[in-house]
């Protein structure tokens, strides 16, 4: 009896010295911020925003043309779909005899998913390793380039780790030419132009220095006929980082998905999150947060509607489009507040 006195005061003292487990406390949610991003008059601007800093860097969407995925791993090509870009896979693994006759034109829809880019998936094609890719012909834009300056012919020679190989030329087989694209991990895309050929333009900052771009892109209504004037229209709105894992959920009265639930802006919390799916296209925000109204002339935000986006470092933030101009009735100037939860 006294042994096991003894056992019974020794664990009585043990467990008087032992720690409750602590409880896992989340921060409280930040402030309610306010932020702009000014794509100018005539939407000349690409404005990069930061969700953490509040941060933006402002770069004219005019300098560059193609965008290439910066990643060890990274494959894709995309188009300035601002410049109201298409491109054309000629068939041909041939460059000087390669031509668009009889091929069909594509541009990159907004979701920028890999199966929704004009330059089709060219390192799976079986000839690649031996061949390259086959020709593109690019159309760099109408609203932006004119005559022999429109158009250019691409083939991509090899992709690895640490950079693409190209050949491009004019359309006509002059100028031809040889450069390599030299990946850099941190950024998400490394951005050329056939005008500059020989150096990479600085566009986007480094990819943990922004979440989202204010931008105007080329938009497919796939509701009109492919030959319709209103099939691929300029739309102005924001593409998230999806190279760097950002992504969205809109939230918006009336018109959620079957089974989803909406939640004012002021009731959603972390608590939340799991219970919501969250997109990884890039145009998960995109432009349809405002509308044109005919009769007054004018933009007007949906007063309902706003998105939670998780950002690069992991946290989630409520961002709520405001306004489409500035103070003298300037569009192009969109104000909205950001609070993380």
């Amino acid at each position: 009896m006294r042994r096991l006195g003894l056992l019974m005061l020794v664990l009585v003292v043990l467990s008087s010295c032992m720690k409750d487990d602590d409880a896992i406390t989340l921060p409280a949610p930040g402030p309610v911020k306010q932020g702009t991003a000014n794509m100018g008059l005539n939407y000349d601007n690409q404005v990069f925003f930061d969700l953490e800093t509040g941060n933006s860097i402002v770069r004219s969407y005019k300098t560059y043309d193609l965008a290439f995925e910066a990643s060890k791993n990274g494959c894709h090509i995309y188009l300035n779909s601002a410049k109201f870009m298409f491109a054309c896979n000629t068939q041909s693994y041939n460059m000087n005899s390669a031509d668009t006759v009889g091929y069909p034109w594509a541009l990159d829809c907004g979701q920028l998913l890999e199966d929704t880019l004009a330059f089709t998936k060219y390192w799976e094609d079986v000839s690649f390793s031996s061949q390259g890719s086959k020709v593109f012909v690019v159309d760099r834009g109408k609203p932006e380039h004119t005559g022999a300056a429109r158009w250019r012919k691409v083939k991509v020679l090899s992709v690895d780790s640490l950079k693409y190989t190209i050949c491009f030329s004019n359309y006509d087989n002059s100028l031809m030419d040889t450069v390599d694209i030299v990946k850099d991990e941190n950024y998400s895309l490394m951005y050329f132009s056939f005008d500059s050929p020989n150096q990479l333009i600085q566009q986007a900052p480094p990819k943990d220095q922004w979440d989202m771009v204010f931008t105007k892109y080329t938009h497919v209504f796939f509701e009109y006929d492919v030959n319709s004037p209103f099939r691929y229209y300029f739309v102005t709105g924001a593409l998230q980082n999806i190279w760097n894992n950002t992504e969205v959920m809109r939230f918006q009265k009336d018109t959620m998905p079957p089974n989803v639930p909406y939640l004012p802006i002021e009731q959603f919390n972390y608590s939340q999150v799991s219970n919501f799916t969250f997109s990884n296209h890039a145009n998960a925000i995109g432009y349809n947060w405002k509308y044109y109204d005919f009769n007054d002339a004018l933009y007007y935000v949906y007063p309902d509607l706003y998105y939670v986006v998780k950002s690069h470092e992991g946290f989630y933030y409520t961002i709520k489009m405001v306004d489409f101009y500035d103070a003298v009735g300037n569009k192009g100037m969109v104000t909205f507040q950001t609070q993380r939860i």
